[in-house]
């Protein structure tokens, strides 16, 4: 009897997969929030000058990275400034390492989106152990941060990871910071 209520359970997580999950957790620092499945590991690598999170699937295969400079950009200049140093810069970096390594990286410009706008970015590709990977790199401000959002790994691994980068896409979100208040001044 116990086998056969063993085997029911079975095809009726197989049937409804959703009730094999867990609830993702939720991560919340500095105006910093997002979503992200349970079986991930979050680092905070973080730093006076910028919030820095990584994600690692439970097998270490995929990798998500999260950018944030603690600057506020109130001006355009401020913006280009930002995007040359935490995009361009960034993806350059990547191209450099993959050609060091002997590999021919190809790039294009993609676009998605996260914190509930448009965000473009470049895709860089190479063969890595015979297979297709690399990076995504997508950018844009969110409450006057810069966010660089990109995404690591064989390709086979991305889609894997789907519905976590979906997951954290959909649920960022950066809070304007706090304004001060101005209290009248207290007479004597």
């Amino acid at each position: 009897m116990r086998t056969l209520a063993f085997v029911l359970l079975i095809a009726m997580l197989s049937a409804f997969p959703s009730l094999a999950q867990t609830e993702p957790k939720h991560f919340a620092k500095d105006g910093l929030s997002f979503d992200y499945p349970a079986t991930w590991q979050v680092s905070d690598q973080s730093t006076g000058q910028m919030q820095l999170i990584q994600l690692m699937r439970g097998d270490g295969y995929a990798e998500i990275r999260l950018r944030v400079p603690r600057e506020l950009l109130k001006t355009p200049e401020k913006e280009t400034a930002a995007k040359k140093l935490f995009q361009d810069k960034y993806v350059e970096q990547f191209v450099d390492s993959l050609q060091q390594a002997g590999l021919k990286p190809n790039r294009s410009e993609v676009n998605s989106d996260f914190a509930g706008g448009p965000a473009p970015g470049t895709s860089i590709r190479a063969l890595l152990d015979r297979q297709p990977g690399g990076m995504d790199s997508y950018y844009r401000v969110v409450s006057d941060r810069f966010v660089n959002l990109s995404e690591i790994g064989s390709e086979n691994d991305m889609k894997k990871s789907a519905d976590a980068w979906d997951l954290l896409r959909s649920s960022l979100k950066i809070e304007a910071p706090a304004q001060p208040s101005s209290s009248p001044a207290k007479k004597p």
